[in-house]
């Protein structure tokens, strides 16, 4: 299989990326469950996403700041694990092929 290229993403497209109950599991974690390593904690007040990409197993990374305390965090989500979102991803990527 041929390596794929990390790809950054904005927040429209990864809404089209992810279905409702993906959306709902990224939102949860985005607001509560993402680790900062400056409060030695979840971050509490949710997680200031700069950045998103689409790695080369077509899984998700957001990177940001904790809302708290302005520390950087970073958070990787396994969809690329799932057959659905693998061929998602796939027709994504070439639909944005130059």
């Amino acid at each position: 299989m041929k390596e794929l290229s990390e790809i950054q993403i904005n927040q429209f497209q990864l809404a089209v990326l992810l279905d409702e109950e993906e959306r709902h599991f990224y939102n949860v974690v985005v607001e509560s469950f993402i680790y900062c390593s400056q409060c030695r904690g979840f971050a509490g007040e949710g997680v200031e996403v700069e950045s998103i990409y689409l790695d080369s197993l077509n899984d998700i990374r957001v990177e940001g700041c904790c809302r708290k305390c302005g520390g950087r965090v970073a958070r990787l989500f396994e969809f690329g694990e799932k057959k659905e979102f693998q061929e998602k991803a796939c027709r994504f990527r070439e639909s944005i092929k130059q």
